[in-house]
């Protein structure tokens, strides 16, 4: 585990081919390490040239394009040009963080914006698709928003069809063939229009449930999934609880509601269907705080990482914030190399096993923390805001370095 140096709140991470490690801050920009995680920098990302700023915001992301290793850097609610509320900055840059370039868009949405890219599609010029989920406003809860841009972000167009009609939705992730996936809680309260829309109807057993939206035609239109026998009303949050490995296989994760413990199911099919969810609580662990993070390589090798109490009585949830719950809390990370198998096999390492713990006896963690990226030699990396006091308060940011087999 590598201190960075650096405090922050709900951190993203991501790796580059050539092995430079990227983190998100909240606003303002990057931070990178090029040897390895022992050392960081933090690296600015400048103003737009119509002002919009990333100095401002919340939910500050990164994601790192696997085909051309371009890196993305956004923020969500602050751009002025929108007026201030709404909207996001998104710039991206080419050459490691030395120069950005960058953009405003979807000034119809507010929250949780995230940018996920994928193969382009047959004949296009630029060789990936750039795809933009965003919340936008609703009478009852949201709709989850997709912009899309062919040409290399010079433009954005928003799609005709909206991935879902509920409120917060995870990190995307998109796979070899171009399916694109991310999930969100079917938890949207009563809403009217869902009983007048047959593209999105109301269909009240999947209330609470984990759900997968999925698109096979580049982000022109969504089917959503359920994922059978998960409860995740809890997940309020833009986590990252969906994963592809290279074989195509589709896995989740959640907090479920019924016991606040970490359960995963897997698909072969694009998200059709779902093994029954399996319990993946490391040993001596009792409960989860409140979200869960997933990432896949090679076939069947995922890692999982989250913040994990051993305290023998359920926690609550404090009333201003529904699914987070009060530490102690152990920085966990879990793998397995063979996830698809009829009994996969999981290893798991507690970070905070000389007892100084993530998140201390009676304090919240961030509403996103233990973020996950894996290189494509299958080094996986981790990053944990730590010592928090609550979902906004910022906490020293280290880089977890985990190895293949």
């Amino acid at each position: 585990m590598y201190p960075t140096g650096f405090k922050d709140v709900s951190p993203s991470i991501q790796i580059s081919r050539t092995g430079a490690l990227f983190i998100a801050r909240a606003t303002g920009g990057v931070l990178r390490s090029i040897d390895n995680g022992r050392h960081w920098t933090s690296v600015p990302v400048p103003d737009l040239a119509n002002g919009d700023s990333h100095s401002v915001g919340v939910h500050g992301f990164v994601h790192i394009d696997a085909r051309t290793d371009r890196i993305y850097y956004l923020t969500s609610m602050a751009a002025a040009s929108c007026g201030g509320t709404s909207g996001s900055v998104v710039s991206w840059s080419d050459n490691l963080g030395a120069t950005w370039t960058g953009r405003t868009i979807a000034c119809d949405t507010y929250d949780w914006g995230k940018i996920v890219t994928g193969p382009a599609p047959r004949g296009n010029l630029y060789p990936s698709a750039i795809y933009f989920l965003g919340v936008g406003i609703h009478l009852v809860g949201g709709q989850r928003f997709v912009y899309r841009s062919l040409d290399g972000g010079a433009t954005f167009q928003r799609m005709d069809r909206i991935a879902s009609a509920t409120t917060e939705g995870g990190i995307g992730v998109t796979a070899s063939d171009g399916t694109i996936y991310f999930d969100y809680p079917e938890f949207t309260l009563f809403d009217p229009t869902r009983f007048q829309n047959t593209t999105y109807p109301w269909i009240p057993e999947n209330n609470c449930r984990q759900m997968i939206a999925v698109s096979q035609d580049y982000g022109v239109t969504w089917r959503q999934q359920p994922v059978p026998g998960s409860l995740a009303c809890g997940e309020l949050s833009g986590a990252q609880r969906v994963a592809v490995d290279r074989a195509g296989t589709v896995y989740s994760v959640w907090v479920d509601d019924t016991d606040t413990q970490v359960h995963m199911s897997l698909s072969r099919d694009h998200a059709r269907t779902w093994t029954a969810p399996i319990n993946v609580m490391a040993p001596g662990t009792t409960f989860s705080l409140a979200t869960a993070n997933i990432v896949a390589g090679e076939a069947g090798h995922i890692a999982i990482a989250g913040l994990q109490m051993t305290v023998p009585t359920r926690p609550t949830s404090p009333p201003n914030f529904p699914g987070l719950y009060y530490g102690p809390a152990h920085a966990i990370v879990t793998q397995s190399w063979n996830a698809t198998a009829a009994s996969p096999r999981f290893t798991t390492v507690d970070l905070d096993s000389t007892g100084d713990l993530t998140i201390g006896d009676g304090k919240l963690g961030n509403e996103v923390n233990a973020s996950l990226a894996v290189s494509p030699t299958g080094v996986g990396w981790a990053v944990f805001s730590r010592g928090t006091n609550g979902p906004m308060d910022p906490g020293d940011i280290n880089a977890v370095r985990f190895f293949p087999r």
